[in-house]
């Protein structure tokens, strides 16, 4: 039996039946036209209930009524009648049980609907289809074809409809195989034409990613069975499928046909268009949509308006939607998220001002737009008053509202209102929680990120990958080695292997090879299922990194050849570049330069300025730098300033010269390092009036405040002999450091003015600043040419003991000097045995070069001899013990040096002086 309440007709009851007209012309019945019919029915159940006679009412009366509580969902007016029925003994009848049944199906009371079923002694054919029906429409599509297999053996033959539903379920379901066999049942009965049966045979094929059932099916049909559902249908699944040669060619069969596309046809192509990002195909359809008239259609012009936008045609997207007659909140915000992604921030919140102005009802997704419009005008003010208006309007922020006011107060850099807006959001997700946590990082506030993230899983949310990349980027900017390895520990535990996902194993190999960890960050890498060009790049220059430079290019090569093999990027390049360059390897060098060629890269700047780097620290491979550089289609600044500097530093300072005369001064703002590699061009060829011209730039370029160009200034000026401007120009200079003081101390000391370079030594102690190598070379130069031994022996104990620096071969040699120079060639070969570097044959030729000047025949013969067995091809050596015997008249011994010199091929390299012409 149906559980319904136990029943008495009273007048209780008659006046809840009869408050339900109301109700009933609230909504969609007339029933001023059936108050007679309400009347007879009120009435009837008076006069049954007290003379127990026959009710006056018909069936269809009863029926009508069911159906209308059923579209009122009135479950307690419905049972109510039910019970009436009962007493009446009406329900008997399978056209009140079918309507019952309906009435309870509509409730959603499928226990009630299917215990009046299983009562029906003789269900018909619509009592089935019904409670099919009703469990597809509720979801159990399972009970559904159960039923339909029962009524199926019950030799009751299903209609259209009923086949129709349990199509539906075996889609749904996922049951291909049945639903082929209901295909088969279909055709067995002739109804494979039918509107109802065609429809939803083919919407069961479409589900499944061949769709060349599909297509059979559909072409089996004569044209005239083909209904837009069906055109519609089978076009959409090439649109979902991203087929687009078939969509396009079953959008003209269409029209090939005669067959008129809907405003649903036009739809789904247009969804095509912007899939694809094929703009030129949208605005093609656009002009078939106006030809139709469809332009101004909601459905269509909104479409159109949000493929435009997603192509970034905003101009076009714009034109569409002024066109249209009605333009609801969906309309205008999927224009604003337009702006939103083509970054155009002004227009979309004037839009959005538009919208305001106009009157329409502000909704949470407009509000979202407006706030991602916010989020990259970087303006806290307009973001702030949108923020105020979402409030005052009512609404309350939900995560996806919430990540969007997070996320536009992050890129103002107020976290503070951002975490704010956090605390007011309903529901928080995991999404909200990450944006937060990214903006903590970005603004460098990564104590607060990591605390946020412990919050996050003190409430129960799982991080995701994203998030959990973010917090070992915190852990890694705070040097929190320990915190990232337990993380990693922790994700290894609650989420598997962090490979297979990238962004996670990505920032693991970042952490470590921040903290020097390369094994550990190769451990990550291998970890990896798919790594990609990050991957391999951050890895690679970890060896790098760490002067592990074979390894690097190893990597490099395992790249190349891995199984899933990745295209290095510019920076991968660079980074193998810069590996061959320190390694001193040019074969590995070149066939990597063939590499680039082969791969197209070798046009690019930064990977064409790393090549010139490369080939530039060898002097016999600075033409081919030269030529990659002539090669590079467009040569920017560091192009330019490592072409100039190398040919400075090899000694080539005219072709220095003569490229800064090429260098684009209009176009490409001039840097300090160009410069100086100029000014040192200028002083290594004495050039001084091109040197004055380069300070005239300087000048003008306003980087004589500069100090590094500043030491580099005077150097040029000592070198070219004008110690005068040199002294000018370091008086002038606002700020010194290190390198200027060591630059006009040298000066003075290569000029003979040995007491104004310890005068300035003594200056520059006194400032507080501490001299470094190269400014003790200068002081003992100083010593040496006023023979000042005493005072340049205290200099050079004073370089390790009072300065802990360490002590170079050239401080040896310029003592070595001092004390030649001094006459005491003793004490200077003393020292040159104490001198711990494994070759000294720089200290020998600088005794030599004193034996020379004094004519020490003795000892010059001696170290003349070593030499030679140290350096056999040496030509200085025998140049200087042949000056030693002319000095002292022993003209033989010169004759036999000379001879030697002849007769081995012994040849010094010609000199060359640098002479200005003035034009």
């Amino acid at each position: 039996m149906i559980f319904v309440y136990p029943f008495r007709v009273s007048s209780l009851i008659l006046s809840e039946i009869l408050s339900v007209i109301p109700n009933c012309r609230n909504h969609v019945i007339d029933f001023n036209r059936n108050k007679f019919w309400f009347q007879r029915m009120i009435h009837t159940l008076k006069f049954s209930v007290s003379d127990n006679s026959e009710p006056q009412f018909s069936l269809q009366d009863y029926g009508s009524l069911l159906r209308h509580l059923g579209d009122l969902r009135d479950i307690n007016y419905g049972q109510s009648l039910h019970s009436i029925l009962i007493k009446n003994g009406l329900d008997r009848d399978v056209f009140i049980q079918n309507n019952i049944l309906r009435f309870y199906a509509i409730c959603h009371d499928l226990m009630n609907a299917r215990l009046v079923f299983d009562e029906m002694p003789d269900p018909n054919l619509v009592s089935w289809t019904s409670m099919i029906s009703s469990y597809v429409q509720h979801g159990f599509n399972d009970l559904g074809l159960q039923l339909f297999y029962r009524m199926f053996h019950s030799g009751l033959r299903p209609n259209e409809f009923g086949f129709s539903v349990a199509l539906k379920a075996c889609r749904i379901t996922g049951n291909l195989m049945m639903g082929k066999a209901l295909h088969g049942q279909i055709l067995k009965y002739g109804l494979e034409f039918c509107g109802f049966c065609s429809t939803s045979v083919l919407g069961l094929y479409v589900e499944y990613p061949n769709l060349d059932d599909a297509r059979r099916f559909f072409d089996g049909i004569p044209v005239w069975g083909k209904s837009e559902a069906l055109w519609n249908t089978l076009l959409d699944s090439y649109v979902q499928a991203a087929d687009a040669e078939e969509a396009v060619e079953l959008f003209r069969q269409m029209l090939q046909f005669n067959i008129l596309p809907t405003c649903f046809s036009y739809t789904i192509m247009i969804k095509l268009c912007a899939d694809l990002l094929n703009v030129y195909l949208g605005r093609s359809l656009h002009g078939s949509i106006i030809k139709v008239g469809f332009e101004t259609h909601g459905f269509v012009g909104g479409a159109l308006v949000d493929a435009y936008s997603k192509l970034g045609a905003l101009h076009d997207a714009s034109k569409v939607f002024c066109s249209l007659e009605e333009k609801d909140n969906v309309v205008w915000s999927t224009l604003l998220t337009g702006y939103h992604k083509i970054g155009d921030a002004e227009q979309g919140l004037t839009l959005y001002l538009e919208y305001v102005s106009k009157g329409y009802e502000l909704d949470p997704f407009t509000f979202t737009s407006a706030f991602n419009l916010c989020s990259i005008l970087d303006s806290a003010r307009v973001g702030s008053q949108i923020h105020c208006s979402f409030i005052k309007s009512g609404f309350l922020l939900d995560s996806f509202v919430g990540n969007a006011v997070i996320n536009m107060y992050v890129s103002a850099g107020m976290t503070s209102d951002a975490y704010k807006a956090l605390l007011e959001v309903r529901d928080k997700n995991e999404i909200c929680f990450n944006a937060m946590i990214a903006g903590f990082i970005f603004n460098s506030e990564d104590i607060k990120a990591l605390e946020l993230f412990s919050e996050m899983k003190e409430i129960g949310l799982i991080p995701d990958h994203s998030t959990i990349s973010y917090t070992i980027r915190a852990c890694a900017n705070l040097n929190m080695l320990e915190e990232g390895k337990a993380l990693h520990s922790h994700i290894l535990k609650t989420l598997g292997n962090p490979g297979s996902n990238l962004c996670t194993g990505n920032a693991f190999i970042e952490m470590y090879s921040k903290f020097g960890g390369v094994e550990e960050a190769k451990m990550a890498f291998e970890e990896l299922d798919m790594p990609n060009e990050f991957s391999w790049t951050t890895v690679i220059l970890s060896y790098t990194e760490l002067e592990r430079y074979r390894e690097a290019l190893q990597l490099f090569h395992d790249m190349l050849l891995s199984p899933a093999p990745v295209e290095p990027s510019q920076f991968t390049l660079v980074v193998v570049i810069q590996a061959c360059r320190r390694l001193a390897a040019p074969d590995q060098g070149r066939q990597l330069h063939a590499y680039i060629i082969k791969a197209g890269y070798e046009a690019h700047a930064f990977v064409g300025s790393a090549l010139i780097g490369m080939y530039a620290t060898s002097p016999s491979d600075i033409y081919d730098a030269s030529r990659v550089f002539s090669y590079m289609p467009e040569q920017d600044l560091v192009s330019w300033s490592t072409i100039i500097t190398a040919w400075a530093q090899h000694g080539h300072g005219e072709e220095a010269l003569r490229l800064f005369l090429e260098f684009p001064h209009g176009t490409i703002p001039v840097d300090e390092s160009i410069l100086s590699s100029c000014l040192s061009a200028c002083a290594s060829l004495a050039a001084l009036k091109s040197g004055k011209w380069v300070h005239s730039h300087i000048i003008k370029s306003g980087f004589e405040s500069h100090i590094h160009v500043g030491s580099s200034v005077i150097d040029m000026y000592c070198k070219c002999g004008s110690i005068e401007d040199a002294q000018k120009f370091f008086d002038g200079m606002e700020k010194h450091n290190v390198v200027s003081w060591t630059a006009m101390i040298s000066g003075y000391a290569h000029h003979g003015l040995s007491e104004e370079a310890l005068v300035l030594f003594h200056r520059m102690t006194e400032v507080g600043l501490k001299p470094d190598g190269i400014t003790f070379i200068g002081v003992l130069t100083a010593c040496s040419h006023v023979g000042l031994v005493k005072e340049g022996l205290q200099y050079f104990e004073s370089i390790q003991n009072d300065y802990g620096l360490n002590v170079t071969i050239n401080h040896f040699a310029c003592v070595v000097d001092l004390l030649g120079r001094a006459g005491e060639l003793d004490k200077a070969e003393a020292l040159i045995n104490t001198a711990p570097f494994p070759s000294k044959n720089l200290l020998w030729r600088t005794l030599l070069g004193a034996c020379n000047k004094h004519g020490n025949i003795h000892v010059g013969n001696r170290i003349a001899e070593l030499l030679v067995k140290l350096e056999p091809d040496e030509p200085s050596t025998y140049v200087s013990l042949s000056n030693i015997y002319a000095s002292s008249f022993m003209w033989d011994h010169f004759v036999e040096v000379r001879n030697r010199i002849k007769e081995e091929n012994i040849n010094k390299h010609p000199g060359c002086s640098w002479v200005e012409i003035a034009s």
